[in-house]
């Protein structure tokens, strides 16, 4: 094989796990060729050689095609990674914003179709909210998790989205319409809020981390009783958030952490 033909290859087998990725569900060896406009056949022999080193699998009901565990380790081994680097880097600093506010400020990261609080410094308040690190949190509900759909093109929320959103507590937000709405409004405003959507009695604010090229990753979050929330959430307290968040940021780009 000429090396460019085997580049062509490799680009053709790159743009079927991104079109797999981005449509979050099963595909047909048809609809892929369709969509890539790649011949049928040429598909079909991808697919087997991508399923023969676990990278997708075939559906022996449907007969399409999905991401295989191959893929998963390798997110979960550069997820592992910059969750290491990200907490090592902001630690420091969500223990001298709870120190300052007085309120648990938990590192919230985005991963897929969900965020994961990777570290939390707890307030030392006798009535404080401590949820526990690596509770996988729903995108529609955690208010770090909409700080961060806030800021992501509408077509990739919607995909994020599918499927009917969970009423978690009566206070959910299920209504995929209504989501929209306030995420335009969080956008912004630069910060959203978690009113007892979650977890009744507790309600959070969020501002997002930003990488190199302006895309949200994480999330600062302060967690509080619903009891204080609307006393706390104010003007000083979404500068010193915004603050922060720019900080985490900027020191991310100068170590060269990317996520």
């Amino acid at each position: 094989m000429k090396e460019c033909d085997s580049a062509s290859t490799v680009d053709k087998a790159i743009r079927i796990l991104i079109t797999l990725a981005n449509e979050n569900q099963e595909m047909g060896t048809t609809w892929l060729a369709k969509k890539l406009d790649i011949h049928k056949a040429t598909v079909s022999r991808l697919l087997i050689r991508l399923a023969d080193h676990e990278f997708v699998y075939k559906n022996k009901e449907t007969g399409k095609y999905w991401l295989g565990p191959a893929i998963y380790q390798l997110a979960m081994t550069m997820a592992d990674v910059n969750f290491n680097d990200i907490l090592h880097l902001a630690r420091s600093h969500i223990d001298e914003l709870r120190d300052n506010l007085q309120e648990t400020v938990t590192l919230e990261v985005w991963l897929g179709n969900s965020t994961v609080p990777t570290y939390s410094a707890a307030s030392e308040h006798p009535l404080k909210v401590v949820l526990p690190p690596g509770e996988v949190l729903p995108l529609h509900t955690a208010a770090g998790a909409k700080a961060i759909l806030s800021y992501i093109h509408a077509e990739k929320v919607d995909v994020l989205l599918k499927g009917e959103l969970e009423a978690i507590t009566q206070n959910t937000i299920t209504d995929k319409t209504a989501l929209r709405e306030k995420l335009v409004e969080y956008n912004k405003l630069g910060y959203a809020t978690d009113e007892e959507e979650l977890h009744l009695g507790i309600c959070a604010v969020a501002v997002p981390i930003f990488n190199s090229i302006r895309q949200p990753i994480a999330a600062i979050v302060v967690l509080m009783p619903s009891s204080r929330f609307s006393e706390k959430l104010n003007p000083a307290l979404i500068s010193t958030l915004k603050k922060k968040a720019t900080v985490i940021g900027t020191e991310m780009m100068k170590r060269g952490i990317r996520y």
